[in-house]
C-alpha cells in the first residue's frame, strides 16, 4: 500500500477514527492490528518472514547472553541475505519482504542494546511486535530504537487538534516534495541515466545535480509523510534529515543525511569495531609504521573502511554500490587523516570558517563531492558511471548548442520550456525554504497552515500523479 494512494488515505482515516474512539489502554492494540494489516496488504506470504524475525529475536533476547545475540544476528542477516542477494546465486525471481532491510537493522539494534544492557528486554511479545511492525517506519525508516519508541507506542494518546494540524501540514509538505519536485526531476534523470553516452557534459552535470535533488526530495518527502502520520497519532519519529546540502564538510553531511541509519552504523558497527581486539592489534602495527600519526586516527581507519563497505553492500551487492561505499570511505579517511594538516594550513592563511564566502565555498565543495559519489549510486553499471565521469571532465562546454541540448530530456518545444521553468521555480523555492530554516528552524511555523494551503495548490497543479513508489523502497 503506497503512502501516496487513495487506499492509504482511507486506511489512515479509519485508523485515526478507531484509535481515538477506543479506550486509551487499547490504542496500542489498534496500532498493532493496523500495522499488520498494512504489512499483509503487500502480500500474505511476506509476513511469514517478519514474524520469524520478531518471534525469534524476542524469545532469544529474553536471556541476552552472547550465544543468543549471535543467533539473532545469524537468523536476521540470513533471511536478509537470502532475499536481497539471492541473484548472486543466479536466483532472480524471489519476492523481497516489505521493509526487510530496515526491520533487520531494528531487530539487530534491539538485540545489541539488550546484550550491552543498554535496554531492558521486552517482556511482552506483542509490544515488541508493534515496535518492529509500526507501519509509518516499516518501509523506509527511520530506523527506530526500542528505547525511544516503546513508551510512545504504548502510552495513551488523547485527541489533540494541534497534532492533527501539524501532522497534516507535514504530510502536505512531503507530498509536494515527492510529487512536484522528485516527480518532475525523475523524468529528466531517468532519461539521461538510461543512455548517458548520448548526452554531452553539461546535460550530464544537470542530470547529476537533478538526481541529488530528486533523491533528497523523494526520501525526505517520505519522511515528512511518515512523521506527519505519526504526529497525528501523538507519536514522534526520529528526524532523518536536517538540511544536509548545507553541510560544510563531508562528516557533517553524513550527520545530517539519513540520520537514523548513520547513527545505527555508529553505535552498532563503528564503535564496536574501534574497541575490538582485532582493531587494537592492527592499530599497534600501523602505529609502528606511522609513529607520527595520532593514535585516535589510526584506530578509526579500518572501522571506517568496514562501515562504508558494509553501507555500500547494504544498498546492494552490485559493483556500483560497493564503489559508492569505497568512494566515501576514501573521502572520509582523507578528511580524518589530514585534519591536523588542514588546521595548520588554515591557521597559516588566517582562514576564517565563519566568513560568509568561505561558508559558501565549503558548502559548494561538499555538495560537489557528494554529487560525484552519487553518480555511482544512480548509474546502472560501473561502466556507465565511469563514462559519465569521463564525459563530464573531458567534454563539458557551455555554449548555445550545449544549452539547447540540455533541454532535450525535458521533452519537445513548449513542453521542454515549461518543464524547465517549473523545475527551476520549484528548486528555487525548496532552496529558499531550506536556507531560511537553516538560519532559523522555527521561521515558517507561525504561518505554516497558510504555507500548507499554498503547497497543496502547487501539488494539485504541478504534481506528477501515478507515482506509487519511493526510491528507497528498493533498499
Amino acid at each position: 500500500m503506497s503512502l501516496i494512494s487513495i487506499p492509504f488515505i482511507v486506511f489512515c482515516i479509519i485508523l485515526l477514527i478507531t484509535y481515538y474512539r477506543i479506550d486509551g489502554k487499547h490504542q496500542w492494540k489498534v496500532l498493532l492490528a493496523f500495522s499488520l494489516l498494512f504489512y499483509l496488504w503487500a502480500g500474505p506470504f511476506r509476513i511469514i518472514f517478519i514474524l520469524i524475525s520478531i518471534v525469534s529475536t524476542w524469545y532469544l533476547m529474553k536471556d541476552p547472553k552472547r550465544s543468543h545475540f549471535i543467533a539473532v544476528i545469524l537468523i536476521n542477516l540470513g533471511i536478509l541475505i537470502v532475499f536481497r542477494y539471492s541473484f548472486l546465486a543466479g536466483i532472480h525471481d524471489l519476492f523481497i519482504p516489505l521493509g526487510i532491510s530496515f526491520y533487520t537493522f531494528m531487530t539487530i539494534g534491539y538485540a545489541h542494546d539488550c546484550y550491552d544492557k543498554k535496554t531492558k528486554p521486552c517482556d511482552d511479545l506483542f509490544h515488541y511486535a508493534l515496535f518492529i511492525t509500526y507501519f509509518p517506519q516499516i518501509t523506509q525508516g527511520p530506523i527506530g530504537t526500542y528505547e525511544k519508541m516503546h513508551d510512545q507506542l504504548l502510552s495513551v494518546h488523547k485527541y489533540d487538534i494541534a497534532n492533527i494540524k501539524e501532522g497534516g501540514y507535514r504530510i502536505i509538505k512531503g507530498l509536494c516534495k515527492k510529487l512536484v519536485i522528485a516527480g518532475r526531476l525523475s523524468y529528466y534523470v531517468d532519461t539521461v541515466f538510461s543512455s548517458p553516452r548520448l548526452y554531452g557534459g553539461l546535460t550530464l552535470i544537470i542530470a547529476v545535480f537533478f538526481y541529488a535533488m530528486e533523491l533528497y526530495a523523494d526520501f525526505s518527502g517520505y519522511m515528512d509523510i511518515a512523521c506527519g502520520i505519526s504526529k497525528m497519532l501523538g507519536i514522534e519519529l526520529t528526524e532523518n534529515f536536517k538540511r544536509p546540502y548545507f553541510s560544510e564538510n563531508i562528516q557533517e553531511f553524513w550527520r545530517r543525511w539519513h540520520i537514523s541509519l548513520n547513527e545505527w552504523f555508529k553505535y552498532h558497527l563503528m564503535m564496536p569495531a574501534v574497541t575490538s581486539k582485532w582493531n587494537k592489534k592492527i592499530s599497534k602495527v600501523m602505529y609502528r609504521i606511522f609513529p607520527k600519526a595520532k593514535k585516535g586516527t589510526i584506530r578509526t581507519v579500518f572501522p571506517l573502511i568496514l562501515v562504508w563497505i558494509v553501507t555500500g553492500i547494504w544498498h546492494g551487492a552490485e559493483v556500483v554500490y560497493i564503489g559508492w561505499g569505497v568512494y566515501f570511505a576514501v573521502i572520509m579517511l582523507l578528511s580524518v587523516c589530514t585534519a591536523s594538516y588542514v588546521k595548520k594550513f588554515k591557521t597559516t592563511l588566517h582562514w576564517n570558517d565563519e566568513n560568509t564566502f568561505i561558508k559558501i565555498f565549503n558548502v559548494l565543495r561538499t555538495f560537489i563531492i557528494v554529487c560525484l559519489g552519487e553518480v555511482m549510486f544512480r548509474a546502472e553499471t560501473m561502466r556507465d558511471a565511469l563514462d559519465i565521469y569521463k564525459i563530464i571532465f573531458t567534454e563539458t562546454g557551455i555554449n548555445k548548442a550545449s544549452i539547447t541540448a540540455s533541454l532535450i530530456p525535458f521533452g519537445n518545444g513548449n513542453q521542454a520550456a515549461a518543464s524547465a521553468i517549473i523545475v527551476f521555480l520549484m528548486l528555487s523555492g525548496l532552496f529558499t525554504v531550506e536556507l531560511l530554516q537553516e538560519k532559523n528552524a522555527a521561521i515558517l511555523k507561525k504561518h505554516r497552515y497558510v504555507y500548507g494551503g499554498i503547497l497543496l495548490v502547487i501539488t494539485a497543479l504541478f504534481g506528477v500523479l501515478g507515482q506509487s513508489s519511493f526510491m528507497y523502497q528498493a533498499f
